[in-house]
């Protein structure tokens, strides 16, 4: 739920890195014969990234091994990744290394929950292996939603995920995830997607796809019952003696901090907090 920008590595450069770390050369040939052409490979990847149509993609399905690209199988594609993307020691691995950092640290699939740790393929690469190094189908992401996601892909457009490179801004900068405030000892803050009215309903049904698919709602109440302890710790102590509309307020602008994506867990959550009238009354004694 951060929008990230387009990684600059070309898919050719990518591959030729990856061909780079390749020590026999008749396998180093074989591959590039298959890729004679990897820029309309790129193009075709965009343009559909771009009108959210990557649902569309003929995907393989199933253990088998079949001959995929040129004289390539399924196999020998996601060993691009694998065995010539990823390890430390092969000419690639630098370009790995400048994907992950474009997120800065955090996670954008989760809007800033997890630290990245890996690369997520937007396409499987087990269903799409021809993209195993595309660089734009690579995502920076934390492992928990590099686990979440697994294999898992859309059939239709309103099942995809939100795709942090291609996607329209308002995905990133509207507020569509809103929160609830349940009145147990101690309170729980409970996540749901509440997208605005005004947009289609196929995108409305894509946060809801993205929510779910990475299990967003159970992993913020998780993060929200770690984080309030020290507000209730605020309100017992130095604003024990505010009234609630202070309290409101100071909440409030606790919701406001810029510098996290406008669908940040914490953000919801004092956003849900100052609105809530028994959460704000409470003196939180014995808690």
């Amino acid at each position: 739920m951060k929008k990230l920008p387009i990684p600059t590595i070309s898919f050719k450069t990518a591959l030729s890195a990856a061909f780079d770390g390749m020590g026999s050369a008749a396998y180093r040939a074989e591959h590039e014969t298959a890729f004679k052409t990897p820029e309309k490979i790129e193009s075709h990847y965009s343009d559909r990234a771009t009108m959210s149509e990557l649902y569309n993609e003929p995907r393989i399905i199933g253990a088998a091994d079949p001959i995929v690209l040129g004289a390539l199988s399924k196999s020998q594609l996601t060993r691009l990744y694998t065995q010539y993307f990823v390890p430390q020691k092969k000419p690639a691995r630098p370009l790995y290394e400048e994907i992950k950092v474009t997120a800065n640290g955090k996670c954008p699939l989760c809007g800033d929950v997890g630290h990245v740790r890996t690369l997520d393929h937007y396409l499987p690469k087990s269903n799409f292996p021809v993209y195993s190094i595309l660089p734009i189908n690579l995502v920076p992401c934390c492992r928990d939603c590099n686990s979440e996601k697994l294999d898992a892909f859309a059939n239709t457009v309103d099942q995809q995920t939100l795709h942090p490179y291609f996607d329209h801004d308002r995905f990133f900068s509207e507020k569509w995830i809103s929160a609830r405030v349940i009145r147990t000892t101690p309170p729980v803050v409970d996540y749901f997607v509440d997208a605005p009215a005004r947009w289609q309903a196929s995108d409305r049904s894509r946060v809801e796809s993205h929510f779910r698919e990475y299990r967003l709602g159970n992993r913020f109440s998780v993060e929200a019952a770690a984080d309030l302890p020290e507000t209730i710790h605020t309100r017992r102590t130095t604003m024990a003696k505010s009234s609630d509309e202070e309290f409101s307020g100071y909440l409030s602008e606790k919701s406001q901090t810029a510098n996290l994506p406008i669908n940040n867990w914490r953000r919801v959550m004092f956003t849900a907090l100052a609105a809530d009238e028994w959460f704000c009354n409470q003196t939180f004694i014995g808690v």
